[in-house]
């Protein structure tokens, strides 16, 4: 009987279910790594299911089927070091696809144990969170970002959308340069953030917006002292006085007592965490979040940055705003040979501040953290 007729034969599919499950069994059992070890495993087991008859072929994809079930983190963790990959989906235990700036690849890989999967990343991310049991966020030492989706929430096997971002020091050259920016867009950019403008940068995950954060934070002066309030080590600040936090962990009132020039929140999700911080009178806050909507009293006289994932793939600053005057706007009129085709538009006199060397007195910091402990 040839292998396309046995996999239709209902014993044999019946016979290699109850194989893969006391090979799976086994090699947790003897802690074993390495394909010789699973492959000697399944060379003897074999001698005890003699109705099921394995092609060499299938003999290999049941030996990687086991080993990817013991090494998935490690197989997907070193897919990021080795290869030119940018986030990994895994739609499904076998359907793992790598995304780069050409496109999308099947990855060939079976995570056969879920559940070791996620105990693996929960025990080798420095950062983990979870929320009701059906979504957990981590973060490894090396910058990979884990975030997954469980039941009921998704209807099959656990979802996951796996992102590491390689640290860079970005520039506003540099963004120019590929598209992401206009030369006038940041020019204006670079001097609301030398200005200590307020600035509010919006967009949908995997947009751009920490790769918009690294330029404007190179314009930070050095000898300013920075707080920075991030979950994630994604930023590149080259300033000495810094005190990085947590985002979860610090509420407005200890924020101030540390005496920051500057502060800078990556992944903001709680809006009036800035709104409170720019009505007590903070100046110089660089914040990005997701599409949340703010409140336009609040915020007002900020600087309100958004951006976008095109069709392409590119990521563009597609509008530019102070107040309720829209400064800048790319505009999209078509798409040619699968490229976004547009321009970048000034729509109002740009206009010029008074950058002043003058630094926020950190008398007034205290005296604004004060203020925020009587409001609570």
């Amino acid at each position: 009987m040839n292998i396309r007729a046995r996999i239709k034969n209902s014993q044999y599919e019946t016979d290699l279910g109850e194989l893969k499950s006391t090979l799976l069994e086994g090699v947790a059992r003897c802690g074993y790594t390495t394909k010789e070890e699973i492959g000697k495993l399944v060379e003897l087991e074999l001698r005890n299911h003699e109705n099921v008859n394995l092609s060499s072929y299938d003999l290999q994809k049941l030996i990687t089927f086991l080993y990817s079930s013991v090494n998935s983190f490690e197989i997907i963790t070193d897919v990021f070091d080795n290869e030119d990959v940018d986030t990994i989906f895994v739609n499904s235990q076998n359907s793992v696809i790598a995304e780069n700036k050409d496109g999308v690849r099947d990855l060939n890989i079976t995570i056969a144990d879920t559940d070791k999967f996620i105990e693996d990343i929960i025990k080798h991310c420095v950062y983990f969170k979870e929320e009701d049991g059906k979504i957990i966020n981590a973060i490894s030492p090396t910058g990979v970002r884990f975030h997954i989706v469980q039941s009921p929430v998704v209807m099959s096997s656990p979802v996951m959308v796996i992102k590491k971002f390689k640290p860079q020091v970005a520039n506003f050259q540099s963004l120019i340069d590929t598209g992401f920016v206009s030369d006038k867009m940041a020019d204006f950019l670079s001097a609301a953030v030398s200005a200590q403008k307020n600035i509010i940068i919006k967009g949908l995950p995997n947009s751009g917006k920490t790769t918009l954060l690294n330029a404007m934070a190179s314009k930070i002066r050095g000898d300013q002292r920075v707080v920075l309030i991030s979950n994630f080590s994604e930023l590149v600040m080259v300033q000495n006085n810094i005190v990085k936090c947590k985002l979860n962990n610090i509420n407005n009132s200890e924020l101030l007592k540390l005496l920051p020039q500057r502060v800078i929140i990556d992944g903001c999700q709680d809006p009036k965490f800035i709104t409170e911080l720019i009505d007590a009178g903070m100046l110089g806050v660089i914040a990005t979040m997701d599409n949340i909507l703010l409140d336009k009293e609040n915020i007002k006289g900020s600087v309100v940055v958004e951006l976008r994932k095109l069709k392409d793939g590119t990521r563009k600053i597609i509008s530019v705003t102070e107040g309720d005057e829209e400064l800048f706007r790319f505009d999209s009129d078509y798409v040619e040979d699968g490229k976004v085709i547009g321009r970048f538009e000034v729509l109002k006199d740009i206009p010029k501040y008074e950058i002043s060397n003058d630094d926020y007195e950190l008398e007034q910091l205290a005296s604004l953290s004060e203020e925020l402990v009587k409001n609570n």
